[in-house]
């Protein structure tokens, strides 16, 4: 049982594009804002131009640093049960992270996400069988600007027993959040032990890592926390026109970050996470639901897989505003792509409107089609079983499969059973309400809602965390004068 896994370049165009980074990285160099990172890549070997803040990176360094990093790593949940184990042929999934607007499941209307959304989202993603881990999304708006992450990773940590995979708005925030964190994990040591977070940190395209995402790398160096970095050049804006370009330039920022984490913590754990949104010309926009999107997705797999860490792409991304025909086309074609091509994570369920907004409904489609999905990649197994050449002699010219012991025993490991998509005649549909997909998410979503619930947990927990966003609030908040 063996799915072929596409291909979109030849070995030789992925060494192409790995040569045009490295030199990148030599000739151009990239723009580091934080002068400590400054002194430690220059005594690692780099090239520094302080005045401007440039550092060339010489091919031996990145090399290096490639080989100090920790291959697969294993994203722990609350539980061991949910723990996610990052290995060679294995897909996973999850939501994404950074949404910041809701679509309202009474009116249909787009709003500001609030913390009851948090919560609820998250409750959502624990209880979907198809989304492997949580990504951090939406950021409460009924919260301060300066602790939105921080509110977030509060409600989050108490809501799911799965992993969280989490932006966090600085080094100083990651600090309180590792400090919710280890309250749930029983301690900043057993937290360490076993991640139940992982932080992204995003160069700004072209070639610049701003102080803060710094910190935050260097944060989650400090507390063991793997890191995704994820470089994000819109092509025809922040990255080149061409496809060709833009991944070459995607690399070589991800491949600088993948250099800053190994000589700031030697043995670091690491993902490569790339996003190429295209440029829609006629309006300026960045297209996240572009087919050109889902294409630069699987060609990024293929290159991250010559550096042996995991792989997060983003995958049921979409344009569409609304949960319609456009969402499910994009979406499809998107998810499938990076999937086929090996990536280890498939990110972006329940996304819209370019990763600005999240919705109950879409979640619950995004968990049907990741369903199909995961079916699709296990493939057909052929085996004695599977052939079933002794039940076709038994059963015989116009005979009945149906009531065959052999139905009974592999239905169900054989086909996808989906739970929202229908497939009844139309008078059982008409029956049952003439139901589209949308609102049977909405029934599902909200069932979920009523009856999941995540352990509880402890109450002097509760309060050790209350009182972490108090501290936060102290400290990051600054009065009005």
């Amino acid at each position: 049982m063996s799915m072929p896994i596409l291909h979109v370049l030849s070995e030789g165009e992925v060494d192409r594009i790995h040569s045009a980074s490295l030199g990148i990285l030599n000739d151009v160099g990239i723009e580091i804002h934080h002068d400590w990172v400054l002194r430690e890549l220059e005594e690692a070997g780099a090239l520094v131009d302080y005045p401007k803040r440039m550092v060339k990176i010489p091919p031996s360094l990145v090399q290096e640093s490639v080989k100090k990093a920790p291959k697969l790593p294993t994203l722990a949940g609350r539980s061991r049960e949910n723990d996610v184990r990052i290995e060679p042929g294995k897909t996973y999934t999850r939501s994404a992270s950074g949404a910041i607007y809701m679509i309202d499941s009474q009116t249909g209307k787009r709003r500001d996400a609030t913390t009851v959304d948090v919560e609820n989202f998250t409750k959502l993603q624990d209880a979907l069988q198809n989304i492997s881990f949580c990504g951090g999304s939406p950021y409460p708006s009924d919260t301060h600007p300066a602790l939105r992450d921080i509110h977030q990773m509060r409600t989050m940590l108490e809501s799911t027993m799965k992993h969280i995979r989490f932006q966090p708005l600085s080094g100083r925030n990651l600090d309180f959040i590792v400090k919710l964190a280890s309250a749930v994990a029983g301690s900043e040591e057993e937290l360490e032990k076993r991640p139940i977070i992982s932080c992204i940190a995003a160069p700004s395209s072209p070639l610049r890592y701003s102080t803060e995402q710094i910190e935050v790398m260097i944060g989650c160096g400090r507390h063991g926390l793997p890191v995704m970095l994820g470089s994000t050049p819109t092509v025809g804006a922040t990255g080149p026109v061409t496809l060709a370009g833009s991944l070459a330039l995607q690399n070589a920022e991800i491949l600088a970050g993948v250099v800053l984490c190994q000589v700031i913590t030697p043995g670091a754990p690491l993902s490569y996470g790339p996003r190429m949104p295209t440029m829609d010309m006629r309006t300026g926009l960045s297209s996240w639901g572009a087919v050109e999107f889902g294409l630069a997705a699987a060609a990024s797999v293929q290159i991250g897989q010559l550096y042996g860490i995991e792989i997060d792409a983003y995958g049921p991304t979409s344009d569409a505003k609304a949960l319609d025909e456009q969402a499910a086309i994009e979406k499809t074609f998107n998810a499938v792509l990076p999937a086929l091509a090996g990536a280890h994570v498939i990110n972006g369920a329940g996304v819209l409107e370019s990763i600005l907004t999240v919705s109950f409904e879409q979640l619950v489609i995004d968990n049907e089609m990741l369903g199909m999905m995961f079916r699709m990649l296990r493939g057909i197994e052929i085996s004695q079983a599977t052939l079933a050449d002794d039940v076709i002699r038994r059963v015989g010219a116009g005979g009945n499969f149906l009531a065959d012991v052999h139905t009974l025993e592999h239905f169900r490991a054989e086909h996808f059973i989906p739970e929202v998509f229908d497939r009844k005649t139309r008078m059982m549909w008409e029956r049952a309400g003439n139901k589209d997909v949308v609102s049977a998410s909405r029934e599902l979503a909200q069932r979920l809602l009523r009856e999941h619930q995540a352990v509880p947990l402890d109450k002097n927990v509760l309060r050790e965390m209350d009182l972490i966003v108090v501290n936060a609030k102290k400290e990051l908040v600054k009065s009005p004068n």
